[in-house]
């Protein structure tokens, strides 16, 4: 299995985040971006109120973005990414 770390981003505040997790039973961190200053600079959103899109955003060991989807499928997201990581680990 590949050696990944999952995050989750959000605009919205630390109580509706811890919310959030509890809820869905999310087994990865969630983090605050209630400046938006995280989705600005990748692309979820192109302005400072509304939703943000859900894109992800794979990063590798060193520090440099390998894939940005932002056609993502929440139905599929997590065997998506999975995919994605054992194709590019054979490239």
């Amino acid at each position: 299995m590949q050696n990944i770390q999952v995050f989750g981003i959000t605009h919205n505040d630390a109580e509706s985040h811890q919310k959030f997790s509890e809820e869905n039973k999310l087994n990865f961190p969630l983090l605050l971006d209630t400046d938006r200053n995280l989705a600005l600079l990748y692309g979820a959103t192109d302005k400072l109120e509304g939703r943000f899109n859900r894109i992800t955003i794979v990063i590798d060991k060193s520090g440099k973005i390998i894939q940005i989807d932002k056609d993502v499928n929440p139905g599929t997201q997590g065997p998506d990414i999975v995919n994605f990581m054992k194709s590019h680990k054979s490239n």
